[in-house]
């Protein structure tokens, strides 16, 4: 066995040089702070062979600051004195180790040679022998490494300093016997042991070898292949189905053309069998119009001449009775009595619109006196409602006659012209005085909208011109003495106390409240200004109140109960002016109060004053202006007297608009004795036309009028007849010019048309239809369609409506053919077949190469690189985990075998390992028996058919394909994959089974949460000891058994009780370790019946001492 037999510091933090001698089992105790994570620091650097940092006082403290640096040069703390920050000098950690079987010993130790500037160089040495005497210290001073080389040079055969960490881990291992890294690893999960959380990361990490995880690079790459072959090969399959979607749309789109070739085909024929039907039927009707034409100017000129004799006849009886005398006085009558008829009526329809004119102005009248008699009755409005009452009276006989109002008297036309000229003025006048209320109100309006708009800045509406007369009074005084001088109008600095109050201290200061105050130091300047500048503001009272003087004068003591007391202010100028002012006036509850005080008032405005009592006027104690709260009370009262305003002018603007519509009346003086007087006339005038036509009817009655009439009805006859043949003459002519419009459509337009139409239907046919396919498919499918449809006609409706369906499917058909070209050149490309050829060769050629040669390629290379990349997988990935988990079970068989020669207490341990049910059928295919019988392995059918699925599952979790961009994310989970899947512990489940003394058992994951801190710590010591003395070969009694046996624990035992501690030593020894244990003072009681040496680590200030405890510390 070989032992560590003593530790050497120099120069290490507060150690200045220290020898420590250990024995078989040593306790590291001392205060929080003194040392002990100190000295365990420098014994991990020289038995782990690193100076990482990482390593320092992990247990003691995981957020530990300490560096190398700091610990070297002392400078931890800025105020050491023997800090040795900005000096050259050396430091050393050197350990003994004795061969008890050879009885040799060697050292093992590293040296820093530091420098002022900062700089440092280290280097690792092991030599054959003890530590020297001098501790390598000459003259003083901490060798150099160059003085250390010819140091071990001289004194030492076996001497290496190395150059490289590595080397030396290598050579000290050696020296060790040990030839197993994992023993440092060991080594450094001891030292930073941590309070056991997951049991199955504890195990993993502390407990096993881990196996280096299986290079997957190559497999990855492989299976990458093989996807992007298999991609390919997708995408050459997505482009066979492309080509072979293109055929069947190419073949869809021929049938869909050939449907709509026939039916254009019997539409175009059918057409044109109808067009020469039609141009027949035309051709018969314009012979037929040239007949009509030819019998219609016969019968014209038959009808001039019977035309003529009858007006010859008619001529002669009309001149008979021209020369009768009885015709001369009947004509002579008959002409007057048409004069007066005549004169009748124009004074009739003369009177009769005069009429219509009186009763329109009397509707007018009656509906504007209605409306105003509607209104609701107001000052203003009653004399006008009292003449509307009166027009309605005198119009009312006008509503309902003609022109027979015209033989009345001018009475009732007078009276209606005065009744309307009453109503004239009361309504001009009631008008004025409306427009004067709405303009006042209109001005009222748009100053309380300012004052509102200037309260809800925070701006008081003042009486006008008091703040400008403030400013101007300010001004002037600023520009007098130089300096502003404040000025504050009362109603500003005042607040009132008890709002219950507020409308009678408002009421009662009145237009007191905007008096204005100034420092009584400035106020005999103001005066005379005050004096000149008020003139400028005319009638205005504003006041300046003479604080000064008043306190002169006048002794202030306001009464408790003034209302100087509702009154709150920290302007003591206005608190005397309101003590002066308002101390007297007491404030009363109740009115029969206030005729015991001289002055005194109620809340709601009684004042007693001068022996009278008499209510406050109301808009007084309204008018808010004191304090903040003014404000908002203005704001609330001015917008009720705006909503008061605006109902107002709202109740009034009909009213005027109302009156705005009266007119002047129709009914003047003029109008009445005039106008209505000459219709009076003309009415009588109408009744003596009338009675002069009665006495010429009465004379034509006596005319013998027997042969006169006779001759009349016979002229009537022939002056009927030749109406009635000069009616058929000009029908005839009419029919003559339609006959011959006609026959010019039919030459000059519509036969044109047709035989244009025809023609262009016979070239459309010759065009699109060669001779052939007219012959052999066009007309006998046509003949065939005329046979059942019996017309021309019919044939073509009914494959006209079916044309435009068929040309729907050819046109919906080539679109589909030329968008899939289209996406098929967009998907493939590049690809420069042409999207719009009605000829489909290019792809039918593409198709043709697809499947005849590049699929069939595409498919080989894909078996080809599959095989490859499963066969990899099974040698790089499978193999390799299995083997570390073959390897890890292994390792925890070996360490239950040494636990069950190491009972603890009454309790004994064992290790489980066994696989991860959330893994498990990774586990399974990891572990398949069939991986390994056979050549096929990876590729026989029964494992294939068992985990293939698995396999593929698992090849897109750990590779993606060449092409795929991975964001952020899905790299991040990419990794991770890799790092679980091909981490042997994923498909693992670890445990540590503890068996009591009856033989029951019990898992360490199941009652982790349950455990004392203690509890916790032993089954991490009962592991750690384990492997330890599995590394340490303690069982082997030849020469490799022959190793280091030392463990080393920082913050050791800390929770566990005192038989836990002493059953955890008595296994150490039981294994044959030799332990240097680091813990708290507290346990020293436990600890030193059972230790070999107890070392008590001590500090003062900045100097740390080791000491045998027992001893006394000395500085």
């Amino acid at each position: 066995m070989k032992k560590l037999k003593k530790i050497l510091l120099i120069n290490w933090l507060y150690f200045s040089k220290e020898l420590i001698e250990v024995g078989d089992v040593n306790f590291l105790t001392g205060k929080n702070g003194a040392g002990k994570s100190t000295v365990i620091d420098a014994l991990q650097i020289v038995l782990l062979g690193e100076t990482n940092a990482r390593n320092f006082n992990q247990a003691a403290n995981e957020k530990s600051q300490r560096t190398l640096d700091g610990y070297l040069r002392a400078d931890m703390d800025e105020n050491n004195p023997y800090s040795r920050r900005g000096k050259d000098f050396s430091s050393y950690i050197a350990c003994e180790f004795q061969d008890e079987v050879e009885g040799t010993s060697f050292v093992t130790g590293v040296v820093f040679d530091c420098r002022s500037d900062g700089s440092r160089q280290e280097r690792f040495f092991i030599y054959v022998g003890t530590l020297p005497e001098n501790c390598f210290i000459e003259n003083g001073e901490a060798m150099e490494i160059p003085a250390l080389r010819r140091y071990l040079k001289q004194n030492y055969a076996k001497a290496e300093i190395y150059d490289t960490q590595k080397e030396y881990r290598r050579n000290m291992l050696s020296r060790w016997n040990v030839h197993n890294e994992q023993v440092l690893r060991m080594m450094k999960k001891a030292v930073s042991f941590r309070p056991i959380v997951d049991i199955q990361k504890f195990i993993t990490e502390n407990i096993c070898d881990i196996p280096d995880k299986p290079d997957i690079e190559a497999m990855q790459q492989n299976i990458r292949d093989y996807k992007r072959h298999e991609l390919l090969a997708q995408r050459q399959e997505e482009k066979l189905a492309a080509l072979q979607e293109i055929g069947r749309l190419y073949r869809e789109m021929h049938q869909a053309i050939d449907r709509w070739q026939v039916q254009s085909f019997l539409v175009l024929w059918a057409q044109k069998e109808v067009k020469q039907s039609q141009i027949h039927r035309l051709e018969l009707e314009k012979a037929e119009c040239t007949a009509n034409l030819t019998a219609a100017g016969e019968r014209i000129r038959e009808i001039t001449t019977q035309i003529t004799q009858k007006e010859d006849r008619r001529r002669e009886l009309e001149l008979a009775c021209a020369q009768s005398s009885v015709f001369q006085e009947e004509e002579k009558l008959r002409g007057r009595k048409q004069a007066l008829l005549d004169e009748r009526e124009q004074l009739h329809r003369e009177m009769r619109s005069l009429a219509q004119e009186i009763k329109k102005e009397a509707l007018r009248l009656n509906n504007l006196c209605s409306a105003i008699l509607e209104q609701e009755a107001e000052e203003n409005l009653l004399p006008v409602q009292d003449a509307a009452q009166g027009v309605l009276k005198a119009y009312a006989v006008f509503a309902s006659e003609n022109h027979e109002m015209f033989s009345h008297s001018l009475a009732p036309f007078e009276n209606a012209r005065q009744a309307a000229a009453v109503l004239s003025e009361a309504v001009r006048d009631a008008r004025h005085k409306i427009e004067d209320r709405l303009a006042e109100l209109k001005e009222q309006q748009d100053q309380k909208r300012v004052a509102l708009a200037n309260l809800r800045k925070n701006i008081k509406d003042y009486p006008k011109g008091l703040l400008q007369f403030k400013e101007s009074l300010a001004d002037e005084l600023e520009h007098q003495l130089g300096s502003p001088v404040t000025i504050d109008i009362l109603a500003d600095v005042l607040e009132v106390a008890d709002e219950r109050w507020r409308g009678a201290v408002e009421g009662y200061l009145h237009a007191q409240k905007f008096y204005l105050l100034i420092d009584p130091a400035y106020y005999q300047r103001a005066l005379p200004v005050f004096d000149r500048i008020k003139r400028d503001f005319g009638s205005a009272s504003f006041g300046l109140v003479d604080i000064g003087k008043l306190r002169e004068r006048e002794t202030i003591r306001p009464r408790d109960d003034s209302l100087a007391k509702k009154v709150e202010t920290e302007n003591p100028l206005a608190r005397s002016y309101m003590d002066y002012l308002l101390g007297r006036v007491v404030c009363c509850n109740r009115v029969e109060q206030l005729r015991n005080f001289k002055i005194a008032l109620t809340a709601d405005g009684m004042l007693y004053q001068g022996y009278v009592a008499r209510s406050m006027r109301r808009e007084w104690m309204d008018d808010a202006f004191i304090g903040r709260r003014a404000v908002s009370l203005r704001i609330s009262r001015l917008e009720g007297e705006l909503k008061q305003i605006e109902d107002e002018l709202h109740k009034r603007a009909p009213i005027r608009q109302l009156l705005t519509q009266s007119k002047d009346p129709l009914f003047t003086h003029f109008f009445v004795q005039n106008t209505v007087a000459e219709k009076k006339t003309a009415y009588l005038r109408g009744m003596e036309i009338t009675d002069e036509v009665a006495g010429i009817d009465e004379r034509l009655s006596k005319l013998d009028l027997l042969w006169l009439d006779e001759q009349r009805r016979t002229i009537s006859t022939l002056g009927n007849e030749v109406i009635a043949l000069n009616k058929e003459k000009e029908q005839k002519g009419i029919q003559i010019g339609q006959q011959k419009e006609r026959i010019r459509q039919l030459d000059y337009e519509v036969l044109p048309d047709h035989y244009q139409q025809l023609t262009y239907v016979e070239d459309c046919i010759e065009a699109e239809f060669s001779p052939e396919y007219r012959e052999k498919t066009g007309i006998p499918r046509y003949q065939k369609e005329f046979d059942r449809l019996k017309r021309a006609d019919v044939v073509h409706k009914n494959f006209s409506s079916r044309l435009e369906q068929s040309t729907n499917e050819r046109d919906a058909a080539q679109k589909k053919l030329f968008e899939a070209r289209r996406g098929y050149n967009d998907q493939f490309k590049p690809c420069s077949f042409r999207v719009e050829s009605m000829d489909n060769g290019e792809y039918e050629a593409e198709q043709r190469l697809l499947e005849e040669s590049e699929l069939p390629r595409y498919r080989e290379k894909i078996i080809t690189v599959r095989e490859s990349a499963m066969e990899q997988f099974q040698n790089d990935f499978l193999a390799k985990l299995k083997s570390s988990i073959d390897q890890v079970q292994d390792q925890v068989r070996n360490l239950n075998r040494a636990l069950r020669q190491a009972q603890f207490g009454t309790d004994s341990y064992q290790f489980r390992v066994e696989r991860n049910p959330d893994y498990a059928e990774y586990y399974d295919m990891i572990m398949a028996p069939e991986l390994m019988e056979g050549d096929m392995g990876l590729f026989a059918l029964p494992f294939q058919e068992k985990y293939g699925q698995l396999i593929e599952k698992l090849f897109s979790q750990i590779t993606m394909a060449d092409d795929t961009q991975l964001n952020a994310r899905k790299q991040s989970e990419l990794q991770e994959n890799i790092q679980r899947y091909t981490d042997f512990r994923t498909y693992l489940k670890f445990d540590l089974e503890t068996t009591d003394q009856n033989g029951a058992k019990q898992l360490l994951s199941q009652t982790l949460n349950t455990k004392s801190g203690g509890e916790t710590q032993t089954p991490f010591y009962i592991a750690v000891l384990a492997s330890f003395a599995q590394l340490y070969r303690v069982n082997d009694t030849s020469s490799f058994g022959n190793t280091v046996r030392l463990a080393v624990f920082d913050e050791a035992f800390n929770k566990m009780d005192s038989d836990r501690i002493i059953e955890s030593v008595r296994l150490l020894r039981k294994m044959g370790l030799q332990a240097i244990i680091c813990t708290p003072p507290d346990k020293v009681s436990d600890i030193m019946p059972i230790a070999d040496r107890t070392l008590l680590v001590s500090k003062d200030k900045y100097r740390m001492h080791i000491l045998p405890f027992g001893k006394e510390i000395t500085p």
